[in-house]
Order: C-alpha cells, then structure tokens, then sequence
C-alpha cells in the first residue's frame, strides 16, 4: 500500500484555491486522501494527485465519504488504505 503526507488544495469556482490548504494522508492505489483541517475535522474524499508535487486536489462541491458512514474511516486506518 503507497500513502504519503500531502498538502490538500480544493477546486473553487473552476480553479485551485490556494488560500485554504489543509494537510492529509493520499493513498495511491485508493485515489483517496484523509484530511485533516487546522480545527481537527477529519474527512475522506476522492482526490487527485498533482505529478511531482506532495498536493492533491479535490473536486468542486465533493461530498466526504464520512457521511454516515464512521466504520469507514476506522477500517480504512486500521487496515492501512488496503479496504475492499
């Protein structure tokens, strides 16, 4: 399983705000990213990879995969990114 310590930057209005970053977690195979804000909230989303940069991007108005759904975040730590 591939993860590394990422700086996370989200579409705004069509372009990549850079006013905002918060740090995360990227797992290569899962194309998905834990981030943490500067509060402590913790959300999961799909994220794309900048090539040669520790930055990942997530999408315009993207929903977290936490909704409702707190085993996921436990299985997906306890199992290092490797869910089904």
């Amino acid at each position: 399983m591939n993860f590394r310590k990422v700086t996370v930057k989200y579409i705004w209005q069509g372009e990549i705000c850079e006013e905002f970053p918060d740090k995360g977690v990227y797992y290569e195979d899962r194309g998905l990213v834990i981030r943490c804000d500067k509060w402590g909230e913790v959300a999961i989303y799909h994220a794309e990879p900048i090539e040669g940069e520790d930055v990942v991007i997530v999408a315009e108005g993207a929903d977290s995969l936490l909704e409702d759904n707190q085993d996921f975040f436990l299985d997906l730590i306890m199992s290092g990114g490797a869910l089904e």
